[in-house]
């Protein structure tokens, strides 16, 4: 009994492991997480921008719905109401483009949150945005940044002689006072000669998520710094080039004639377009061109 039991010990001594072993091991295992991880953080980046690519790509067909439905005319960055494009006056509830045009996702606000925008934008703020991460290019609906309703610069699609390079919506963000120099979620993109923003966001590790009139989107990686400020962020935050090519649609060059292809814009009433500042039911006549969004 005795001679088995010292059998016994002497097998599980010769099954042990020695601390240099150990140590080889551990060893192992650290080089091989150090040579997963980033392999895995990049998969999860481009998981989170092909998602975020395929939401702004839902939301620009809402806007090209939208110009349809309004006789060319692009849903306005926001009204007399405070409700903006894409959320109402509190960023609670759906705004102008999702009641004019119904959608299953965007009724949630799923499409309009950028998964990275929502992780690291949001936590800056006392409230909680449920649609925010997308900004609409301004000149689409005024001639300047600090335009308001009702001074619109109505713009319609079919005078837009090249909307493939028209941008139409982007990653944004913004700083706003009290937020520790972070940036926080906008609904608005600004053009680079204002020297303000909404800017485009390259959060997408150096990517910016943008659509154009013409439907297309794009993972953009042409970044233009902003102006230097206390902020930070200059080499995330900026513009999608150094000057205002693919934010105006009526832009010309200084004391000359706006270009034949590019007219000026239209002298028109605001309440000549009711849809432009009437959230409501869309009117019976236009109705029938409204297509349901994906989900419907």
């Amino acid at each position: 009994m005795k001679q088995q039991v010292r059998l016994f010990s002497g097998a599980a001594m010769r099954h042990r492991f020695t601390l240099v072993e150990l140590l080889v091991v551990i060893a192992i295992i650290v080089i091989l997480a150090g040579v997963l991880l980033p392999a895995l953080s990049s998969s999860r980046d481009s998981a989170r921008l092909a998602l975020c690519l395929g939401n702004i790509r839902e939301v620009t067909l809402m806007h090209l719905f939208y110009a349809d439905a309004s006789n060319g005319v692009f849903c306005p960055a926001w009204d007399t109401n405070f409700s903006s494009w894409e959320s109402s006056s509190n960023h609670r509830g759906p705004g102008i483009l999702s009641r004019v045009v119904p959608d299953s996702s965007a009724a949630s606000g799923r499409v309009f949150e950028c998964p990275v925008a929502k992780s690291a934008l949001y936590t800056n703020l006392a409230w909680t945005a449920r649609y925010a991460g997308y900004g609409m290019n301004y000149l689409l609906s005024f001639s300047e940044p600090s335009a308001q309703p009702p001074n619109y610069r109505i713009c319609r699609i079919q005078n837009v002689k090249m909307p493939s390079r028209l941008v139409l919506l982007s990653d944004t963000a913004c700083f706003l006072a009290g937020s520790d120099g972070r940036p926080s979620p906008t609904a608005y993109l600004y053009n680079p000669s204002s020297g303000k923003g909404g800017y485009s966001d390259f959060r997408h590790s150096g990517k910016c998520a943008v659509s154009f009139v013409d439907g297309h989107v794009s993972a953009w990686t042409d970044f233009t710094p902003r102006p230097p400020d206390s902020s930070g962020w200059e080499n995330r935050v900026g513009y999608l080039a150094p000057d205002d090519a693919i934010y105006d649609p009526f832009r010309k060059a200084p004391d000359q004639a706006p270009p034949e292809d590019n007219p000026e814009p239209e002298k028109i009433h605001v309440e000549d377009v009711p849809i432009l500042i009437s959230p409501g039911p869309v009117p019976a006549d236009i109705a029938p061109k409204i297509s349901p969004g994906p989900g419907n």
